[in-house]
């Protein structure tokens, strides 16, 4: 038998019902946590190519 996984999409993370739960407790938005991981990619993107030797997913 093989099993296969796939690590959910950041769409499919913020629509689940339990995250959105969290985020509301919290005080965040959608919107809010879009952006903060795409300043996050953006920041890793430029780190890697400054330092292109290193392991940066």
């Amino acid at each position: 038998m093989t099993r296969t996984f796939t690590e959910p999409t950041l769409d499919d993370l913020l629509t689940d019902p339990l995250v959105q739960m969290v985020m509301r407790s919290d005080g965040l938005t959608r919107g809010f946590v879009r952006e903060l991981m795409e300043t996050a990619r953006q920041t890793l993107r430029r780190a890697k190519a400054l330092r292109p030797n290193v392991y940066l997913p």
